[in-house]
Formats: C-alpha cells, sequence, structure tokens
C-alpha cells in the first residue's frame, strides 16, 4: 500500500494543530501494516519554507522526510500536471496529483479542498484525517 503526503497534510507534522493528533495515527498506523508514505520531491521545498515562515529547526524537517520516499520530478510529470483539469488548481498542487498518479498511491492525504477535488476526479482516494 502507498500513502501519499502531500504539503497540506505533511505541514501538520512540523505545526500542532487540530489535524495533527489523528494524521499522525493514521500514519502510524498505516507504516505498522508496511504502508509505504510517499510524495514527489517538492514536499522538500515546501516543508523547508514552512519551517523558515514558522520559525521551525530544519531538523524537525528532516525527521520528516527521513519517513517518505520521494519521487524525482520529470518533464513528463510536469506536463502532465499542467494538463489535469480544474480551473482553480494550483500548479504546484497539480504536481502532486500527478505524482500521487504515477505511484499509484492507494491514498491521497490533503487537507486542501481544491486539491483534494483534483485528486479524487484522477481516481484518487483523499483522505484528510481528523
Amino acid at each position: 500500500m502507498r500513502v501519499y503526503l502531500d504539503a497540506s497534510a505533511a505541514s501538520k507534522l512540523l505545526i500542532e494543530e487540530a489535524e495533527s493528533a489523528p494524521l499522525k495515527r493514521e500514519l502510524d498506523e498505516w507504516t505498522e501494516t508496511g504502508a509505504a508514505t510517499v510524495s514527489c520531491i517538492l514536499l522538500e521545498t515546501e516543508l523547508r519554507r514552512v519551517a523558515v515562515r514558522n520559525g521551525i529547526d530544519q531538523s524537525k524537517v528532516n525527521d520528516v522526510l527521513a519517513g517518505v520516499d520521494l519521487l524525482d520530478l520529470d518533464r513528463g510529470l510536469f506536463r502532465t500536471a499542467g494538463l489535469l483539469p480544474g480551473r482553480h488548481l494550483r500548479s504546484l498542487d497539480a504536481l502532486h496529483v500527478a505524482a500521487a498518479v504515477r505511484l499509484a498511491a492507494d491514498v491521497f492525504l490533503s487537507y486542501d479542498d481544491r486539491q483534494a477535488a483534483a485528486a479524487e476526479a484522477a481516481g484518487l482516494r483523499v483522505l484528510a484525517p481528523s
């Protein structure tokens, strides 16, 4: 099983929010059953920027990323992301959706409504543990 972690979800592992504890529990349960947590390399930049904006030590980002298998982005993935439907889908969100499809993710974790709608339209099962 592959669980795709987008930036809106991963940031909750850095900043304590109402959804942080339920998300951590779900990830722990999936990890115990042998599921792989995956994302694309874009996640590193996004989490490092979250840390800079919020004064969080970069070692905490390293800890989060240590548990995630990251897909490198290639030109084809950028093209696929650019062609996804959804007038209001932002570019970085589209890259995450395209990466999740390429990785054949079983679950797409996102707390972003527009991105979640695009992921569902792409055939992904979307969850936002709360």
